[in-house]
């Protein structure tokens, strides 16, 4: 039963189809063979029968003329008892001249002369048709002497010819259905001859799809198109293998761009957050502590713009190379981008362990880095955060680290700050100023105090100093050193500065007008104005509107804004020394201090910083640094003022040293205008005496 349903089975396969192809060609073949021998049988039977019938005629034909000639009828029964002994004759009929039948055999009945007539109607119709035929017949005439004297019909018998036309059939079957079999038999061997190179390819075309493996190869096959095919398929793969490599190496490549820096190779912040993410599922499963490092190198600008960019590089890449030497193997040292980087440390126990991994970190970083032929040192600031304490998600932890790093630089840098609620209330108070300075100018939450600056050997009001005060509408009055860091970076100091310039101008305008004939009022001027603001522009607009000449303004400028554009801060400031403007170093002593740039600076007047002058009166080195500033000041041809005065003794000093001119508690207050105005109006003050000449228009 199974060959017999493997042989029904559905035909599905290649190979079914091209054994059944095979077969059906060699059946087509056998049997249009068969039909041609059984028809080639047929005529060769039938030929072979009537020349028999004729060599048959040939023996009796003879004595047939004879007897005829002779007109003697019983030797003519004799000849047709020749014929009547061979069984094979079916009919046979002798006839005269006349056509008329003379003596006449059948086989099987007698014949009436009607029905014999009939026969021999139906026999010379057949011998006519002999070859579409079974049963053959001859007609032959009878002839002696040349003359003719009848003629003589033959038939044979149709089942001779019937039985061996059978029997070549039934032999043709059975030869067919062999053949039938062997063709099947020889059809399955030729079909695998021509198909196993196709099912080798089919079986490893399923193989490479599964598994992917592209370096699998087709063997060679003798037969030329199937060599081509597997050829072909070869290079297919081939084609695909290399793609597929080039297509792995550029996924490779894409996965390694989108998750690492390029730079240091180090994780980069999509694949750090990842990795934050995964480091706080795993504590929260296993209750371990995380810590997160996050660290900022110090001045790392500076150096970017001294020596260059790729110095810079080359310092992250030994930054990176120090951070990683003691990170431990299952913590993740990152680089979110800049100079920052941060550090997950795993199973971190308590917070002084997060403390003494940060510090140690601080010390690698601090000794020197060697970069070509500079020695240059560069420190960082790091600001710890520990999970879940300092934060519930990454996000948190992350903003909570970054706000403790922010805090050690505001302590000095090269340090390390661990997070607290205070440092985050610090840091929402600063969001909050920083978003309030947005909109305090156009809600008018600014004024204007004034400080008053003494000419020391006059003991007159020389000027006042413009000082900038935010009332907030929800803290009250947020100091200076709060917000102005915070205008600085955000921007919007750049609208302030020159709401101050404005105000400053019009208030000593109306001053003038009022009979307080204040000689000057200074402003402090921000490195963003400096650089980013139509400085010149703005004052000529303001001095224009209040009426007033270039020598009442005195802009006071930080030294680090003047050195880090140089090119730019000389030309501007020539400019507006140019228009009248007087202009004063604030704050002298606390940046670089450098002879070099004084020297080329257009520049009237060094401010003393108050640091220098709160322990003056006990401090003999403060009071050495002050007589030396004064000394080279005097020498360079410069005026010196000293804020901070806070005592006659430190006022004596000053007068000790040839100072210009003093501010501070000493002598007054920053005050609101109509404050100093009472104060100008109550009392004897004497002010300096005007170096230009007033316009009160």
């Amino acid at each position: 039963m199974k060959p017999i349903k493997h042989i029904l089975r559905p035909i599905t396969t290649f190979s079914d189809k091209q054994r059944m192809l095979i077969l059906l060609a060699c059946s087509i073949v056998l049997i249009s063979t068969m039909f041609c021998f059984l028809a080639y049988s047929f005529y060769s039977i039938n030929k072979e029968s009537r020349q028999r019938l004729n060599a048959l005629i040939d023996i009796i034909d003879e004595d047939l003329a004879i007897q005829m000639s002779s007109a003697d009828s019983l030797p003519i029964d004799k000849s047709l008892a020749v014929i009547k002994a061979d069984p094979s004759i079916k009919h046979a009929f002798i006839l005269n001249a006349k056509g008329q039948v003379i003596a006449y055999y059948n086989q099987n009945t007698e014949e009436t002369p009607h029905t014999m007539q009939q026969s021999l109607d139906s026999l010379r119709s057949r011998i006519r048709q002999q070859f579409v035929q079974v049963s053959p017949g001859v007609e032959s005439p009878i002839s002696r002497n040349g003359t003719r004297l009848g003629t003589v019909l033959i038939e044979q018998n149709e089942q001779i010819i019937i039985k061996k036309i059978l029997d070549t059939t039934g032999i043709s079957a059975i030869i067919l259905l062999f053949a039938l079999g062997l063709s099947y038999l020889l059809a399955g061997r030729f079909q695998r001859v021509v198909t196993e190179p196709v099912t080798t390819m089919a079986t490893i075309m399923r193989e490479v799809s599964y598994t992917k493996d592209y370096s699998k190869r087709v063997p060679s096959f003798n037969t030329d198109e199937i060599s081509q095919l597997a050829n072909s398929f070869n290079e297919m793969l081939s084609e695909i293998e290399h793609r597929d490599e080039d297509l792995l190496d550029r996924q490779n490549q894409l996965h390694h761009m989108a998750n690492f820096d390029s730079l240091t190779g180090l994780p980069n912040r999509a694949l750090f957050n990842d990795r934050l993410e995964q480091a706080i599922r795993r504590t929260n499963r296993t209750g371990e502590k995380l810590a997160l490092l996050f660290i900022d190198l110090d001045n790392f600008k500076m150096v970017n713009d001294t020596y260059g960019h790729r110095t810079g590089d080359q310092v992250l890449l030994e930054t990176t190379a120090r951070l990683a030497s003691i990170t431990r193997a299952g913590d993740t040292l990152a680089r979110l981008g800049g100079d920052e980087f941060t550090i997950i440390l795993q199973d971190t126990k308590t917070e002084e362990t997060a403390r003494l991994v940060a510090c140690k970190h601080l010390k690698n970083l601090y000794h020197h880095f060697q970069i070509g032929n500079r020695e240059l040192f560069v420190s960082a600031s790091i600001g710890v955060a520990l999970y879940p304490e300092h934060g519930a998600t990454a996000e948190d932890l992350i903003k909570n680290a970054d706000a403790a790093m922010y805090q050690a630089k505001e302590k000095g840098k090269n340090s390390v700050e661990l997070f607290s609620e205070t440092i985050n209330s610090k840091l929402s108070e600063k969001m909050l100023l920083s978003n309030d300075l947005h909109k305090a100018l156009q809600q008018g939450e600014f004024e204007l105090h004034y400080q008053p600056r003494i000419n020391l050997t006059r003991n007159s009001w020389a000027s006042a100093e413009a000082l900038l005060r935010w009332n907030h509408p929800r803290l009250g009055r947020v100091p200076p050193d709060r917000f102005l860091p915070l205008a600085e970076k955000n921007g919007t100091i750049i609208p302030i500065g020159e709401w101050v310039i404005r105000e400053a101008c019009r208030q000593l305008h109306q001053w003038h007008c009022q009979g307080f004939h204040l000689p000057r009022i200074s402003v402090n001027v921000s490195p963003l104005q400096l650089h980013r603001q139509d400085l010149v522009g703005i004052l000529k607009d303001a001095l224009s509107s209040s009426n007033l000449c270039a020598q009442a303004i005195e802009l006071e400028i930080v030294e680090s804004a003047l050195v880090e554009d140089s090119g730019h801060s000389i030309n501007l400031l020539k400019e507006l020394q140019s228009m009248g403007v007087k202009i004063s170093i604030d704050d002298f002593g606390t940046g670089y201090s450098s002879l070099s740039y004084l020297r080329t600076l257009p520049i009237d007047t060094l401010k003393i910083d108050r640091s220098f002058m709160i322990n003056a009166h006990v401090s003999e080195d403060d009071r050495r640094i002050i007589a030396a500033i004064c000394a080279m000041a005097l020498s360079l041809g410069l005026e010196v003022v000293t804020e901070g005065v806070e005592c006659v003794e430190q006022e004596q000093i000053l007068l000790d040293h040839c100072c210009h001119e003093a501010q501070g508690y000493y002598y007054d207050r920053p005050m609101a205008a109509d404050e100093l105005t009472q104060r100008f109006l109550s009392s004897q003050i004497l002010l300096e005496e005007m170096p230009y000449r007033l316009n009160t228009v």
